[in-house]
């Protein structure tokens, strides 16, 4: 299952593989998702493994949904460990304008930042793969 973000120069791609911890049903324990992150930007090429949580993938989702629907607003889907940081803006043209940060290893590893940008109608495909994630992996449990 993948999430891909990409424009004509650049390309960010989760890959879900599976649960952390697929026997927990507990909110906090039963929410990691063990992911690999791929990055690929003029000159850089990054891959590595990072433990995402699917109500943060879920709270993406749900802004994505809203700014395609609203054509305004923003989306952003900041991981608790600081891993990956991506922040999409549209304008009133239409355009989503990104910002990605991500940093392995967590807490004080090497940081990568980037921008990328596509049309609005790309929207479509991101909700479309995040649902198929949390199809899969839904959100477990209340806090």
């Amino acid at each position: 299952m993948k999430l891909t973000v990409k424009d004509e120069k650049r390309k960010l791609e989760i890959e879900v593989l599976g649960r952390t911890h697929p026997n927990c049903l507990d909110y906090w324990d039963g929410n990691w998702v063990t992911s690999f992150l791929h990055v690929k930007i003029p000159g850089f090429q990054a891959d590595f493994m990072a433990e995402l949580r699917t109500e943060e993938l879920q709270q993406f989702r749900d802004e994505l949904k809203t700014m395609r629907d609203t054509l305004k607003g923003k989306a952003k889907l900041i991981h608790m460990e600081e891993a990956i940081q991506l922040e999409g803006a549209i304008d009133p043209l239409g355009m989503v304008w990104w910002k990605a940060r991500l940093c392995h290893p967590v807490g004080d590893g090497a940081v990568l930042t980037f921008d990328l940008s596509f049309d609005q109608t790309y929207l479509h495909g991101l909700i479309k793969d995040l649902n198929d994630i949390l199809y899969e992996f839904p959100v477990i449990g209340k806090p």
